[in-house]
């Protein structure tokens, strides 16, 4: 019996599923996941915040929950979704990235894990990075465009030595551990992403980059 390059079959090859970029079901949790960000953000449905028109938003929650379920470019349709009444609009969509590629890179080696515990953790500590990560363009984004200061020095004291990194770090990173605990199929990373390794890497150090202009 021929069979693919695989060994397997051609009649049972395409009755296999196969991970997909962005399956129909990864552009569904996506776009509800960001509609839902789209709305909150409309109604104000945020913590008071901690710099002017910085609030502490919920977007962190779906567009972790989107990454985890459909990659990459859901977490990227979530923040796109939220720009639209984000407080501080279309100027933030890319610095969300950061996060999003880390925690893609991770997440299928995260999921593997058989150990809940260990599962849960490893996720807590990957977001944690991936937030402290997402934060340097965020700083470069304060001092750049809304002139919070004048370099990212005190911004990253103000941030990462009072509470506002963990309160992000709650909402980031909360919601989506309690999912994996009670429906991990829900997340479960069905989806692929060419040379997702360099794609992290090119925008970590970007990112990172630019903080350094403003150190």
């Amino acid at each position: 019996m021929p069979t693919s390059p695989g060994g397997v079959p051609p009649a049972v090859a395409s009755i296999v599923p196969r991970k997909m970029l962005l399956s129909t079901r990864g552009i569904a949790i996506s776009a509800i996941l960001g509609g839902m960000a789209l709305v909150t953000e409309a109604l104000g449905l945020s913590l008071p915040g901690y710099l002017p028109g910085v609030n502490f938003n919920l977007v962190g929650t779906y567009l972790s929950i989107a990454t985890m379920a459909a990659g990459p470019l859901g977490g990227m349709i979530v923040t796109i979704l939220d720009s639209f009444t984000s407080s501080v609009g279309f100027y933030g969509l890319p610095f969300y990235w950061p996060h999003v590629f880390i925690l893609a890179y991770f997440w299928p080696k995260i999921y593997k894990l058989s150990n809940t515990a260990y599962r849960l953790g490893l996720y807590w500590a990957v977001s944690a990075v991936a937030l402290f990560t997402q934060y340097w363009g965020w700083f470069w984004l304060y001092v750049v465009v809304f002139k919070y200061a004048d370099t990212v020095v005190p911004l990253a004291v103000y941030n990462f030595g009072g509470g506002a990194f963990w309160i992000f770090l709650l909402i980031y990173a909360l919601i989506p551990s309690a999912i994996l605990t009670a429906f991990p199929s829900f997340v479960k990373p069905e989806w692929k992403f060419a040379n997702l390794k360099w794609w992290t890497l090119a925008v970590v150090v970007i990112f990172l980059a630019l903080a350094a202009t403003k150190a």
